[in-house]
């Protein structure tokens, strides 16, 4: 009996212990929880006391406290945003960000002025703009800013052109450059040359006037040496050619080859009666110097001399009227060559490059070079076909940047010409030549061309200029709770998402872009995997006419609903162009863009029917393919 209270005693007494010991656990749990939260209270005040500091010495430690460098001073909403750095870009965390922006909500640093300037550093960011450095107090704004037609082979409508031409002028446009190619009305001796959809006489004088109500200055652009494929593709004209097989270049050597060049450049000063300049192309002369006549003498003086022969016939015409050629011919002829044939008092020259790396194209010694020789230069830009020869919808923030590191270039580049640089055209390529399939329509391109042409008749782009984009575009009001920022070019690089909603001249087809991603990606996918990734319906099957039709079945299922995709696509681009170009322009980009789809799932579609219709099927092995002998392989 004692021993069993001996032993329910030290029961006891282990329990007394055990509770004791986790009660010791719980208050000193507790009371590290209440140090925590001490500790966090007083460096939320200690951080509190640092955003109410004012500016200066202790400004720069809550800056660099969150990862903001220092890389320039900018103007924005009023307000200027902090930065300057060797590194040359805004380095925001994520985290840092969602910091700032639960203290803003909660009201912590309600009023601070720094806050005002890190959120507007965050803005850009959140827009996606790129970062190039520009001094937004006194922004560098090109005195031309001339918008780029290429018209060549797919003319857009007198009305839709107005509309387009009307919003540019709107938004900072200072002069049109009309490149017409086949689509001006020659005549004479020259009438093979215009397209059979060419521009009437009485459209282009319409233009014109239009464009002289608005006060835009008019440079028409014609080829007079490369990329002369719509003059010299055609059998009248094909005795001109530096090579006889290919219409590319025009061989300077030749008496008709300079009749050519005046019928062509008087044609259009006889409807152009009003201008200033007159861009007579020249660029990418890629076959020179290769004719019996030309093979003796050096490319450059074949260039330069040919250059002075046009220049001639244009003062000869008008002696005020200002040459403009393009460059890229001319960066590698050396200094000496360009001071002996006085280029500087015949042209001048328009710099183009429509990639990011300006310099990485013109280097500095070529502008050293060009300052040396010209009074003045042109730049060209550009805010539509520039990345691809397919491609059916700018990516914008690539064309922004480009334009951007453009303002910067000319800021830099213009003091040392005698006249300073004269402006900046934005070029907006239809086709990369003559034979070329269509790239980005205009439609799909007017967001990029109004965000670009902004930035350039600003010296910028940033949220400031946010009302001003959305209204040129017919932009309904965002009515979201926490609105998104109204651009985000990382994430939405086209603009198609943000846009969505945007009713400006042509927006339909816009819209249709976005959907043709999407029913493309999926058309690409089926056609694919039914054809190659899977094993019944291949080239083999079809061929051979062997396969089993369960799995016919399977892949022909989802066939329909892809068909009528595409077909319903095709209706909807059509429907979406009329008004704004004609309907060969219409049947063209159907053709490239859309029909290859169509043809390849009928091809399925055939190919299915095909296959079922067989009942027996032959023992292995299947017949050997008597082509594989042309290559060699003989296997009977």
């Amino acid at each position: 009996m004692d021993q069993e209270k001996t032993n329910l005693d030290s029961y006891v007494h282990r329990i007394i212990i055990l509770r004791r010991k986790k009660r010791m656990v719980l208050i000193t749990l507790i009371i590290f929880v209440i140090i925590v939260v001490f500790g966090l209270q007083f460096y939320l005040v200690d951080q509190k006391g640092r955003l109410d500091m004012g500016f200066g010495e202790k400004k720069n430690v809550l800056l660099q406290s969150i990862g903001v460098k220092f890389i320039e001073v900018a103007k924005l909403n009023d307000q200027e945003h902090y930065a300057k750095d060797s590194a040359g870009m805004v380095q925001i965390s994520q985290a840092d960000r969602e910091k700032r922006l639960d203290r803003a909500s909660v009201g912590d640093i309600a009023g601070s002025q720094t806050e005002k300037h890190i959120e507007a550093c965050e803005t850009d960011q959140q827009l996606g703009i790129p970062y190039v450095l520009l001094d937004q107090k006194k922004p560098f704004v090109p005195n031309h800013r001339i918008v780029h037609f290429d018209l060549k082979g797919a003319p857009p409508t007198i009305s839709y052109l107005k509309k387009v031409i009307s919003l540019a002028k709107n938004v900072g446009a200072t002069g049109l450059l009309l490149e017409y190619e086949d689509m001006f009305p020659f005549s004479g001796n020259l009438a093979p040359l215009a397209a059979k959809n060419a521009y009437t006489l009485e459209q282009i004088k319409d233009i014109l006037l239009y464009a002289q109500e608005l006060k835009l200055e008019i440079i028409p652009l014609v080829q007079t040496f490369g990329h002369m494929e719509f003059a010299l593709k055609l059998k009248e004209f094909a005795h001109v050619r530096e090579v006889p097989g290919s219409p590319q270049s025009l061989c300077p050597s030749r008496n008709a080859s300079l009749d050519l060049v005046r019928d062509l450049i008087h044609q259009i000063l006889d409807v152009h009666t009003a201008i200033k300049y007159l861009h007579i192309g020249c660029d990418e002369v890629f076959e020179m110097g290769e004719c019996e006549i030309c093979r003796t003498e050096l490319h450059e003086a074949l260039f330069l001399k040919h250059i002075q022969n046009v220049a001639s016939i244009v003062h000869d015409r008008n002696s005020q009227l200002q040459v403009i050629i393009w460059d890229d011919m001319l960066r590698h002829i050396p200094l000496p060559d360009l001071q002996a044939a006085k280029l500087g008092d015949q042209v001048e020259p328009m710099v183009w490059v429509y990639a990011e790396d300006i310099y990485r194209f013109v280097q500095a010694s070529v502008w050293d070079k060009y300052a040396s020789v010209f009074k003045t230069a042109w730049a060209a830009s550009a805010f539509k076909g520039a990345f691809g020869e397919t491609l059916y919808i700018p990516n914008a923030r690539r064309h922004l940047e480009n334009n951007l590191r453009w303002l910067d270039v000319m800021s830099t580049q213009s003091t040392a010409f005698k006249q300073g640089m004269r402006g900046i055209v934005l070029t907006g390529w239809q086709r990369y030549d003559h034979f070329a399939v269509l790239c980005e329509m205009l439609p799909a391109a007017l967001p990029s061309l109004i965000l670009n042409l902004m930035a350039t008749s600003n010296g910028f782009f940033n949220v400031t200029h946010k009302e001003q984009f959305l209204s040129t575009l017919s932009c309904p009001r965002q009515t979201e709770r926490r609105p998104s920022p109204f651009l985000n070019l990382d994430g939405d690089p086209n603009m198609s998402e943000k846009l969505a909603r945007c009713l400006f001249p042509g927006h339909a087809f816009f819209k249709l872009m976005y959907r043709l991603h999407n029913v493309e990606e999926e058309a690409k996918e089926y056609i694919d995997t039914t054809t190659s990734q899977r094993g019944w319906m291949t080239a083999y099957n079809t061929k051979h006419k062997y396969s089993l039709p369960l799995r016919v079945d399977e892949l022909v299922q989802d066939l329909p609903r892809v068909y009528h995709g595409m077909t319903n696509l095709a209706r909807n681009a059509a429907d979406a162009l009329v008004g704004i170009m004609d309907n060969y322009t219409i049947s063209e980009w159907i053709e490239q863009r859309i029909y290859p789809y169509i043809v390849e799932l009928d091809k399925i579609q055939n190919s299915s029917f095909a296959l079922k219709k067989v009942l027996y099927w032959p023992a292995r092995p299947l017949p050997v393919l008597k082509e594989l002998e042309k290559h060699g392989i003989a296997l009977n």
